[in-house]
Parts: structure tokens; C-alpha cells; sequence
């Protein structure tokens, strides 16, 4: 995984050579959604026919499940568990949007397609982790959008709900009886439970853990949390680094985001920088990094994140950028002529006393 984030961040050569890596990510991520969608219709399950030349299987798939008092059921598509397969679109859906919102005439109603299935194939993971990493992705993006496309984005968000609710009956019921019956639901009481383990586990060695790998579900238990297994596993200073896979490069991407000459650079820079955080509250949800596509997609995304800083050529040099031409993307809050300042304050400043 390392050896990907450095192809990446030093070996891609252009901005269109980066965006169309993008576009392949999303345009999977979007054959993933359509894939858990087919599951969940039981139209067809297209993983059972998915054969692969030289490969085999080394383990059995992973089907269709059931969750709920109607037993409605939740579906992983092609990944390894239902939590992972709607943590991944959450992660994903920013860059779909982000695609969508620039796309040319001739791609944007393929763009919104794509936003479409991954936004609909979400609940239907029926995982509370899903919807938490959705919604923080979603928020961390809102931050940079100008009011218009603010409303006209709740406006929208709001009808293909309430028509994906007429399609999926009981779906959202179920998803909000999961966190109104939090404290009763026995996944979370484990979670609970499992504190006092792994504190007794990190106290024998607090700062360079018992060794990386070291607490396998069949022979402890199964935390559920990426934390405490890499807190055990690696102590406070995995810990750490675990915690700077997500930030370090969640800052170089706001650095983009503040710093870059267009406006589709600014926002991709914010649609990357959405993910990173998603992808680290979803770690306190679920042991994150045991599942590949989680874990491939979080390393892809931290060596775009480092090829896009470096094509920008960003180095904290130069000022914020913005422009009153921007269609989506509102000016940095500190930004040089920023309409704020100069019709609050240098209004008045330069205004005689009365």
C-alpha cells in the first residue's frame, strides 16, 4: 500500500492524467453501488458469476443479509462486508459530486447518474457506519459551497430521498430505529464491553503495543474498531500514525482547496479533503483496515491527494485564491478582497462619523 501512495503521488504527470484516475475510481465505485442495488432488488446477485481467469476463491461470498424487526435486506455488492460496502461509496460519493458539479456537456448526465447510484446504494448497507461517514463527508463539503448550491443541493437531496423511500418501504424506518435503539442493539454493548479488554491489553505496553497483526478475532475477539486494535497492536505511537494517515494529507488537500488557481482544483482539493476524515470516523466504527477495498481505496486517496499537491505546485507560498466568478466554490473565509471584509468592514471604516 505504501508502494501505491508513491506511485501515485511522485508518478502521475498531468492534471488530466490524475482526473482520469478519479474518474475510473468513481465510475467502479458506481459499478459497486449498481451491483449492491441488483442484490438488494434480488434481481440478480452478479458476484456469483464473477470468474476471474487464474484466480480462485479463498473464501466463500458474501451474500445478501438480513437486519431489522421486517428482516429488510442489506447487501455488501462486490466488497467483504456490508459496512465496508457503504463506508466506501460514503468515502467515494464527494469525488462523484465534485465530478458531476464540472463535468462537460457531453459527460454530466453520466457523472449524475453515477452520483445517483452510489447515494442511493448507501442505506441500503443498512449500517449505521455508512450513514455517519456519509454525512461527515457530505458537511466537510458543504463548508466551501456557495448558499445557492447549498439549497439547490438540500432541495434535490431531499426528493431523491423521499422517492428512494417510496421504492425501498421500511428502508430509513429501520436505519433510524438503529441509532434510536443504540443502547439496546448488541453490536454497540459489545463495542461497550470491549473497553475494559483493550485497556487492560494497552496498559501491559502503552507506547509501542504488543506487535502489529497481533489480535486476530479468533483468537481474542473481534473489536470492531480500528483504534483499539491498532492501540493494542501499536500503542500510542501507532496510534498516532494511524490517526496522520488521515490528517496529514486532509491538511495538504485543504492547502489545495485554499490555494489553487481554478475553481475545479480548489473544490477538488475540498472533495479529497472530505474523504480523509470520513475515512477516519469510520475507523472508530469497524476495524477498518482488515478489509481490502477500505484499505486500497484510503492509500489511493492519500497518493492522489500527494500527485495533486505537487501539480498544483502548492508549497504554502502563495495566497489565498478565489474568484467572483466561482459558480460553486465560496472564497476563503480570510481571503484578500473577500466580499465579507470589504462590505462590513471597509465600508464602514471608510464611512464619515456621524
Amino acid at each position: 500500500m505504501a508502494g501505491v501512495v508513491l506511485l501515485l503521488a511522485d508518478g502521475v504527470r498531468t492534471r488530466e492524467h490524475l482526473n482520469t484516475i478519479l474518474r475510473v475510481l468513481v465510475g467502479l465505485t458506481a459499478v459497486m453501488a449498481f451491483t449492491g442495488i441488483l442484490q438488494y432488488f434480488r434481481i440478480v446477485d452478479v458476484t456469483r458469476y464473477i470468474r476471474i481467469p487464474g484466480l480462485t476463491a479463498n473464501r466463500d461470498l458474501f451474500g445478501a443479509g438480513v437486519r431489522g424487526a421486517t428482516d429488510l435486506t442489506r447487501v455488501a455488492g462486490t466488497a467483504n462486508h456490508y459496512i465496508e460496502f457503504g463506508v466506501v461509496l460514503a468515502v467515494v460519493l464527494p469525488l462523484a459530486l465534485h465530478f458531476a458539479l464540472f463535468a462537460p456537456t457531453g459527460r454530466k448526465l453520466i457523472a449524475w447518474c453515477q452520483v445517483g447510484l452510489i447515494g442511493a446504494a448507501i442505506p441500503m448497507s443498512i449500517s449505521r457506519s455508512a450513514i455517519l461517514t456519509t454525512v461527515v463527508a457530505i458537511a466537510l463539503l458543504f463548508m466551501v459551497w456557495k448558499w445557492r448550491l447549498r439549497y439547490n443541493a438540500a432541495v434535490i437531496g431531499l426528493v431523491a430521498l423521499t422517492a428512494l423511500h417510496f421504492l425501498t418501504r421500511g428502508l430509513f424506518g429501520t436505519i433510524i430505529s438503529l441509532f434510536r435503539h443504540a443502547d439496546d442493539d448488541p453490536s454497540i454493548q459489545n463495542r461497550i464491553s470491549d473497553q475494559a479488554f483493550v485497556y487492560e491489553m494497552w496498559s501491559q505496553r502503552p507506547i509501542l503495543g504488543r506487535g502489529a497483526g497481533m489480535i486476530l478475532p479468533d483468537r481474542y475477539l473481534l473489536l470492531d474498531n480500528q483504534i483499539f486494535v491498532t492501540l493494542i497492536g501499536g500503542g500510542i505511537l501507532g496510534v498516532v500514525a494511524l490517526i496522520s494517515l488521515f490528517i496529514v494529507p486532509y491538511m495538504m488537500a485543504r492547502s489545495v482547496r485554499l490555494r489553487a488557481v481554478t475553481e475545479e482544483g480548489r473544490h477538488l482539493g475540498q472533495a479529497l479533503a472530505a474523504a480523509l476524515p470520513a475515512a477516519l470516523m469510520a475507523s472508530f466504527t469497524f476495524d477498518a483496515l482488515s478489509f481490502a477495498t477500505f484499505t486500497g481505496l484510503v492509500f489511493v486517496l492519500v497518493g492522489v491527494v500527494g500527485a495533486l499537491w505537487r501539480l498544483q505546485g502548492d508549497r504554502g507560498e502563495r495566497t489565498l485564491e478565489w474568484s467572483p466568478d466561482d459558480r460553486c466554490v465560496a472564497p476563503p473565509a480570510f481571503a484578500p478582497g473577500h466580499p465579507r471584509w470589504s462590505t462590513r468592514f471597509l465600508a464602514k471604516r471608510s464611512s464619515p462619523a456621524s
